[in-house]
């Protein structure tokens, strides 16, 4: 059995890429990822109140495009890291 895969894989070739119908062009994002924001200091993470509550937290973007926080990235900051 496996002189049947050697010898089917050894045949195998990869050739040129191919296309239909795409283009080179790009669109460009209206948002930030949540490590861009955090990277470049636009976005703050804070508890909402003195006391803090765990399952809550105060995120305040502080850039003029929207932020893209995706489910189970880790918010760091506040009393203690979250995941969301």
């Amino acid at each position: 059995m496996e002189n049947l895969f050697q010898n089917y894989f050894s045949n195998l070739t990869i050739g040129r890429k191919q296309s239909y119908k795409n283009s080179d062009y790009s669109i460009p994002l209206d948002y930030l990822t949540l490590d861009d924001a955090v990277s470049d200091d636009l976005i703050d993470i804070i508890e909402v109140d003195e006391g803090g509550h765990v399952p809550e937290l105060k995120v305040k973007n502080k850039s003029p495009l929207k932020i893209l926080i995706i489910d189970g990235e880790e918010l760091v900051g506040a009393k203690q890291n979250r995941i969301v």
